[in-house]
């Protein structure tokens, strides 16, 4: 019997390594990448990344920084694009993802 689920290869496939967490009220979040400054929403989170509503142009490699109002500053590289939303693979030092996580944790 063959498997319907995609590979991690094909359109539609699950390449998410960890449990992603929704954000219930998504707020405004400014993002900076190459000295443009952009607005976005955070829509979920997990430790390697974060998925954002982003209706802006944004290249696949582009390094991205995000000021939370709560954990500060997270950097990080655009993973993936489509029409309404970015991924963004995070680029910290795991304890100071952790902490990171932590103080967004607070308000999803």
């Amino acid at each position: 019997m063959s498997s319907t689920q995609p590979t991690a290869d094909e359109p539609g496939a699950e390449r998410r390594r960890r449990h992603r967490f929704p954000v219930d009220s998504p707020k405004p979040l400014t993002a900076t990448s190459r000295g443009r400054i952009y607005t976005c929403q955070l829509r979920d989170i997990s430790l390697d990344g974060i998925r954002l509503a982003f209706q802006d142009e944004m290249p696949e490699g582009n390094v991205i920084a995000l000021d939370h109002p709560i954990a500060g500053i997270l950097c990080g590289v655009c993973a993936w694009r489509n029409d309404d939303n970015m991924g963004v693979e995070l680029q910290l030092p795991r304890a100071e993802l952790e902490r990171a996580l932590k103080c967004i944790s607070l308000v999803i």
